[in-house]
């Protein structure tokens, strides 16, 4: 076994969470407005065991073939893998003080491609935090085990996110549309038509979301709630939205973006509902169209991926996740996959392909 092997141990606990999807619904989530992830097959797995040797956590993580001793659980400067452990471990201990003080060995083993906005960060920490839940029993559902995941991601490692990536990836169901309202955290799951598939295609952009423009981002959406005098842009509807309010025009981009995006995660759930799923794919193209022209999130490299994909005959593409690099996502019809898919094998390699 392989943790024994790394720990000189046996295992205690274990937790899985995945990676996500975002089908549409963009910087709506730390608006206050609506979303519609769904979870991938690609998972990370934390496997725990309390350290009896001395007073050190110790993590070994197989992507990085790296076993790392620690028991300081201040941030690096870094930003090195090993934080999100430690932030967890941080905002656990701290949400429960009266527990004990114990050292852990961490074990992590994980398939997600990491940078490439499919949520990897929020998989390790629900996965974390759910190991850590089932040691000490405390019993927490999983709805605030995403909750304190943000709380590590936002508070601790410095990103300017939602709730949405830990939602989905604690309460979300393979092969089910995740519809999150963001300031409730009410949530409902759809199933997504048997012939119909989405597939993402990898653009090999890199990307952090510490270094990109995301939390840029984030403060104009901020900006734009001040000039509108709200507290949740997500609640905003468009006829309030007035360009004549906004001296600055990028700053009114952003918001745009936001406030037509809202509607259409609400006109896709109805779509969803009532199996208009070509309907649902026209939304997505016009998701990207904003993604790229007014939150200005895309890159040249990602344009391209959409464009080839609807060509090659899918009904719907956009650029998924936080933006600045990462995956598309399209939707295409079961019966169209062959076409679609030889198609883009003469643009892009088959490493870049990965099925929801």
């Amino acid at each position: 076994m392989i943790f024994k092997k790394i720990f000189s141990c046996n295992p205690m606990n274990s937790a899985i969470a995945h990676a996500r999807v975002n089908l549409i619904g963009e910087h709506t989530d730390y608006t206050g407005g609506y979303v519609m992830p769904s979870l991938l097959p690609y998972s990370t797995k934390i496997t725990i065991a309390e350290n009896k040797e001395d007073n050190n956590h110790c993590a070994y993580s197989d992507f990085f073939n790296e076993k790392i001793s620690f028991n300081n659980l201040t941030k690096s400067t870094s930003n090195d893998w090993l934080d999100f452990i430690k932030g967890c471990l941080l905002i656990f201990f701290k949400e429960k003080s009266n527990i004990r003080k114990t050292y852990f060995n961490f074990l992590i083993e994980s398939n997600i491609p990491i940078g490439r906005g499919i949520s990897s960060s929020s998989a390790l920490c629900v996965a974390t935090l759910k190991a850590l839940n089932e040691y000490f029993e405390t019993n927490y559902d999983k709805k605030y085990i995403a909750i304190l995941a943000q709380k590590v991601e936002r508070d601790y490692i410095g990103v300017s996110g939602g709730i949405m990536d830990q939602m989905v990836s604690s309460i979300g169901i393979q092969g089910k549309a995740f519809f999150l309202n963001c300031l409730s955290l009410k949530y409902e799951l759809f199933d997504i038509p048997k012939d119909w598939i989405f597939y993402l295609v990898d653009s090999k952009v890199q990307r952090n979301l510490r270094e990109s423009a995301y939390n840029e981002r984030f403060d104009q959406l901020q900006k734009s709630e001040k000039i509108l005098g709200v507290k949740n842009l997500g609640t905003v509807k468009l006829s309030f939205l007035k360009k004549d309010n906004f001296k600055d025009s990028t700053i009114y981009k952003r918001a745009l973006h936001v406030v037509t995006e809202n509607q259409r995660v609400l006109d896709a759930k109805k779509y969803l509902i009532n199996n208009n799923i070509k309907k649902f794919g026209e939304l997505m193209n016009l998701s990207h169209t904003s993604y790229s022209n007014d939150f200005e999130a895309s890159t040249e490299d990602v344009d391209q991926i959409v464009n080839h994909s609807l060509k090659s005959g899918a009904s719907g593409c956009r650029l998924t996740g936080g933006g600045f690099g990462g995956f598309t996502v399209s939707l295409i019809q079961k019966k169209d996959y062959d076409h679609w898919y030889n198609n883009m094998r003469k643009f892009y390699s088959e490493e870049k392909f990965f099925k929801v």
